[in-house]
């Protein structure tokens, strides 16, 4: 697709939501709170267990070492794969492959062999960030399964395991991202067909965060 301002245009503004911003990534808009709130809970684990909590400048220290993680393994412009549940490593793993200029490439944990390998296939992933098992499905063991189908898959790498992977990173120049780039890849239930992947770009998942939180009324430090 070539990208014209009509084929990544997809909100018209009708001036009652809040001003879009046109020239801005994850990871700059990430930098812009931690400039302005850097004290304040970004983060908590199980909100009603009392888990583990990261402030917006903890957030984004761990986001630049997964990002350094990330440039140990990839390059930028790579697709990497994360099949797993819900877990903070998830959120770290997606603000950090944001920084690192890298694609992530979204799997629904239930998927099964054939779809995780379609998923993984299509998008030509260069690696997989996975958990052993989600509610029954092993999803460290089908990664393993798929993987010597797929020759660009280079690396099946445990989410849950991502702190000891991020302690043990070398350090990277961090690559220049631009708002056009493309920062996920999600993709559609398929129930006609095979599903199709849907390319996320930083402008668009910054813009439409804000607009939903605009609609919704989330007030400012809501948590």
């Amino acid at each position: 697709m070539v990208n014209t301002p009509l084929t990544i245009s997809h909100y018209v503004p009708d001036g009652s939501g809040p001003p879009l911003r046109p020239d801005i990534t994850v990871g700059e808009r990430l930098r812009q709170v931690v400039a302005e709130v850097p004290d304040r809970t970004a983060m908590v684990e199980g909100i009603h267990t009392g888990g583990r909590r990261w402030t917006y400048a903890e957030l984004l220290a761990d986001a630049e070492r997964c990002a350094h993680m990330l440039l140990d393994h990839f390059t930028p412009g790579e697709r990497v794969g994360v099949w797993a549940h819900n877990l903070p490593e998830w959120v770290i793993l997606e603000y950090g492959a944001a920084l690192a200029g890298i694609t992530l490439v979204t799997l629904n944990p239930s998927l099964q062999r054939n779809e995780a390998a379609y998923v993984l296939g299509q998008s030509r992933s260069s690696g997989v960030f996975v958990v052993p098992e989600v509610r029954g499905n092993p999803v460290a063991q089908l990664a393993q399964d798929i993987q010597p189908d797929l020759p660009d898959l280079r690396h099946i790498l445990r989410l849950d395991r991502m702190g000891d992977l991020m302690a043990a990173a070398g350090t990277h120049a961090l690559p220049t991202v631009g708002p056009d780039d493309p920062v996920q890849v999600q993709y559609t239930s398929g129930t006609t067909g095979f599903p199709k992947g849907v390319v996320l770009r930083h402008r668009g998942v910054v813009n439409n965060a804000m607009v939903w939180a605009d609609r919704v009324e989330v007030p400012d430090g809501a948590s």
